[in-house]
């Protein structure tokens, strides 16, 4: 909660490793509860905000895709935690949590090297170019009035929100750590008119995920609970150190916690390897 209102992203991308690699919490149910309780916050912001129908129009576009991403990546990780154990290289690993914090570990590496390379860029006088894949006129073409009309290629859109709903139903995020880079630097859609379609896609990926998970036994309402509970006395007092942060600043101590808590991970799964 507390790193959540700091940076004013969902703390979920943090709450499968904590749990799992400080806490011993069993990855099927960090992933679970980490599903789980972002829906509250993420309920509470759409009806605070009273959103009318035309916000939908971009997030429904994409939640096709999204429905297969997250269906597909839950399968995936149920199939894999089925598995129990396995021996890899002479080393007995539970293939569910390996794959778990590897795909941690490679998101968290990039967002953050690419969060510290983007400040800097900006510091020095040359901002990062954004909608790297904007000009990518695949047909068929759509507009949105929310984004003043500009035409965005169909088919990137679908496939860029199977890829989020796959990666948030396998490890358990609500996927606002990767959604709103997504938006700005490959579709090209400014900062301040990502925030809304992008709440509403974490409350869709969200709510599938509880579904699913919950369905497979793997959400535990106790610690569900404790989570939002902490949770939101977290947000309200990151929010008031992170008011007195600039912008340049967030985000460059953002990239740097991302990249703590991958050399974390890394820590994890080498002992993992090493029967430790």
């Amino acid at each position: 909660g507390w790193i959540a209102g700091l940076f004013g992203v969902g703390g979920g991308f943090l709450l499968v490793p904590v749990m799992n690699i400080l806490l011993g919490i069993p990855v099927e149910y960090a992933v679970g509860a980490s599903a789980c309780q972002v829906l509250g916050p993420a309920t509470t912001a759409i009806l605070a905000r009273r959103i009318r129908w035309p916000a939908f129009h971009f997030p429904l576009t994409l939640a096709g895709g999204l429905f297969l991403g997250v269906s597909a990546g839950t399968y995936v990780f149920r199939q894999l935690d089925h598995l129990g154990e396995a021996e890899l290289f002479g080393t007995m690993i539970k293939p569910a949590q390996v794959l778990v914090l590897m795909v941690y570990l490679l998101v968290m590496l990039q967002v953050g090297l690419f969060s510290i390379w983007e400040t800097k860029r900006s510091k020095s006088g040359h901002p990062v170019d954004v909608g790297w894949m904007s000009n990518w006129d695949i047909p068929p073409l759509v507009r949105f009035r929310e984004f003043e009309g500009e035409r965005m290629s169909l088919p990137i859109i679908c496939w860029f929100g199977a890829g989020i709903g796959f990666i948030s139903g396998l490890l358990g995020m609500s996927g606002g750590l990767i959604l709103i880079p997504g938006f700005v630097y490959l579709l090209g859609i400014r900062v301040e008119k990502a925030v809304l379609p992008t709440l509403i896609i974490v409350w869709f990926i969200s709510f599938q995920a509880t579904v699913v998970h919950a369905w497979n036994g793997y959400v535990d309402l106790k610690l569900v609970s404790a989570l939002l509970l902490g949770g939101t006395f977290g947000a309200q007092l990151g929010a008031r150190v992170g008011q007195q942060w600039g912008g340049t600043k967030l985000r460059e101590r953002f990239g740097w916690l991302l990249i703590t808590s991958a050399a974390l991970i890394t820590y994890k799964l080498y002992r993992i390897f090493s029967g430790m």
